[in-house]
């Protein structure tokens, strides 16, 4: 019998995915080798050993299929990014965009890429926020990636929308 490739099929299945994922790489004891590998991934590029030690070692699953599979890279970037303490699950995407000053334009970019720019403009995001010091919620960055279906994608944007501007600063 072969093992099936790992789908997250149920919230709480990614979301235990995601913080296992994010605990590790955020341990202060993880290779600083394998975090630096991870961080130093680009769209386009073969996967990193470390990717694939970190995902066989870790995350209790078969790899991901080959169609998921630079998603989850690109999550697993973003979580060498930030650092420690990475996952904040209290803390949604577009509330660490708004109150970190990032513009209306790039967020409307980011919501409304087509799916071949839109890995480039999270990577972009992401690098803000770290730059910024923020950390946020990245089950909700898994969904964001994961998502293929248009209309669960409008929903996803729709409430990264929503927290950014329930969160935006008052300029008046």
């Amino acid at each position: 019998m072969s093992a099936q490739p790992f789908v997250p099929s149920q919230d709480s299945t990614l979301a235990s995915t995601v913080a296992r994922l994010a605990a590790v790489i955020g341990n202060p004891h993880y290779p600083a080798g394998d975090r630096a590998a991870l961080r130093r991934w680009s769209m386009n590029q073969p996967a990193p050993l470390a990717f694939y030690r970190l995902w066989l070692r870790h995350a209790n699953e078969e790899l991901p299929p080959e169609s998921r599979t630079e998603a989850w890279l690109l999550l697993t970037w973003c979580m060498a990014t930030l650092g420690h303490d990475t996952h904040t699950p209290t803390r949604r995407i577009g509330q660490a965009l708004a109150e970190s000053g990032f513009s209306e334009g790039r967020l409307e970019r980011l919501l409304s890429a087509p799916d071949a720019v839109r890995p480039e403009l999270f990577m972009s995001a992401v690098r803000f926020l770290a730059a910024k010091g923020e950390r946020f919620d990245l089950v909700e960055a898994a969904r964001f990636l994961l998502t293929t279906d248009g209309a669960q994608r409008d929903g996803i944007n729709r409430r990264v929308a929503e927290t950014f501007y329930r969160h935006l600063p008052n300029k008046d």
